[in-house]
């Protein structure tokens, strides 16, 4: 009997375990592209890093604006650098339907503030007046390219 029961106590802890390792894995991957030092792969989205002329511009074209609000120093957002954003598809759908603004929240804590960014990755598509229309955290490639088709 206390053989059964330490089987499946170390059953249930590596299923612990493993939700908390897939759970941390885009903080960990992270760490790891800062700890090597690694830059991430050039990306073919031409962000735009000017919120006023992304939603001029987003007037213009009729393209809601996608806001990627980062920074340097949160794991995640590197994690997105890495794998997400230089994503052929994702930079495909980006140039087609999107106008791309890249916000460094320690820069722009105002945008923050106005979009009610709770944390860091955030990804809002907002419509030329500002208004949200959707919101996300950190997606992987595959999550980003739904959302971006939604």
């Amino acid at each position: 009997m206390a053989v059964r029961r330490a089987s499946r106590d170390t059953i249930v802890w590596g299923f612990v375990v493993a939700f908390l390792l897939l759970a941390q894995w885009p903080m960990l991957k992270g760490r790891y592209y800062q700890w090597r030092g690694t830059p991430a792969p050039a990306s073919a989205i031409a962000w735009r890093t000017d919120h006023a002329a992304a939603l001029a511009e987003s007037a213009r074209t009729g393209k809601p604006v996608l806001v990627d609000f980062a920074a340097g120093w949160c794991p995640p957002c590197v994690t997105m650098n890495h794998e997400v954003w230089p994503d052929p598809e994702v930079a495909a759908l980006v140039a087609r339907d999107y106008v791309p603004l890249k916000v460094d929240i320690d820069a722009h804590p105002d945008l923050a503030d106005r979009y009610e960014v709770a944390g860091i990755p955030s990804v809002i598509v907002v419509n030329a007046s500002g208004r949200v229309l959707r919101k996300a955290s950190f997606l992987d490639a595959g999550g980003i390219r739904q959302f971006l088709s939604e």
